[in-house]
């Protein structure tokens, strides 16, 4: 993945996304228009999901140096994987685009 000319790997900033909450089941990142989309899946309430914005936009700005754009919370389940257990991110891309997500709650940092 390349953001503003450099190039990360989406499985890191995932991972330190899922450990920041028990809340948080499943997580993943894609580029949009210049901007990191963070997409968690929430295992809580739906009150949890506003508390997840700040933690989720604060671990990856301490441990990847980049600002998030947007974060979606999603229900269990919609983040796509494919057979052999590989997250389907541009197919969940497509999806944010189209507004088929359903999300809990969308935060547009901008």
């Amino acid at each position: 993945m390349e953001l503003r000319g450099m190039r990360y790997h989406p499985i890191d900033i995932e991972t330190s996304v899922i450990r920041a909450h028990k809340s948080i089941t499943e997580c993943a990142v894609f580029t949009w228009t210049n901007l990191l989309v963070v997409v968690v899946e929430l295992d809580g309430s739906e009150q949890e999901a506003l508390d997840l914005v700040p933690l989720v936009t604060n671990v990856v700005l301490e441990e990847h140096y980049l600002i998030v754009g947007v974060v979606v919370v999603v229900d269990i389940g919609v983040i796509p994987i494919n057979s052999r257990g590989e997250k389907q991110r541009m197919h969940l891309r497509d999806g944010f685009l189209a507004d088929q997500l359903d999300p809990i709650y969308v935060a547009y940092n901008m």
